[in-house]
C-alpha cells in the first residue's frame, strides 16, 4: 500500500483528533486493499508486514505497535463476526514485523500473506 506512514504508537505525541485521522485512514485502507486484492487465505497463516520509510524504527517496541491499526483491520477482514479488535488475538495467525530503508519522502506497507507450514 503506497503512501501510507507508519509511525511508532507508543511515542507518537500528536494531538488526539490527529491520531484518530490517522488510525480511521490507515484501516479503511487496509481494509480497501484487502477487498480489492481478495487474497485467498488458508489458516495457519504468517502474514508478514514490512515498513518501508526513509527512517528505521526500534524494530521490539515500535515497529509492533505501529502497524497495530493495520493488523486490527487485517485481522477483522479474515476472521470477520469478532468483536472489534479481537481477531488479531488468533493463534492460527502469526503477525511477522519488518522494516525496510526507502527513498526520502517514500512511505509504504507491504502485506505478504504466506501459507504457515504445519510443523
Amino acid at each position: 500500500m503506497p503512501n501510507m506512514r507508519i509511525v511508532s504508537e507508543s511515542n507518537c505525541n500528536q494531538n488526539y483528533w490527529k491520531k484518530s485521522a490517522r488510525h480511521k485512514v490507515q484501516k479503511s485502507n487496509t481494509k480497501a486493499y484487502f477487498l480489492k486484492e481478495r487474497p485467498k487465505i488458508d489458516l495457519p497463516c504468517i502474514i508478514r508486514l514490512t515498513r518501508i520509510a526513509p527512517r528505521s524504527l526500534d524494530s521490539h517496541d515500535n515497529l509492533p505497535t505501529s502497524f497495530k491499526w493495520i493488523v486490527d483491520s487485517l485481522a477483522d477482514c479474515i476472521i470477520p463476526g469478532l468483536k472489534a479488535g479481537r481477531a488479531d488475538d488468533c493463534k492460527q495467525i502469526n503477525w511477522i514485523y519488518n522494516q525496510e530503508k526507502g527513498k526520502p519522502k517514500e512511505y509504504a506497507v507491504r502485506i505478504e500473506i504466506l501459507k504457515q507450514e504445519d510443523s
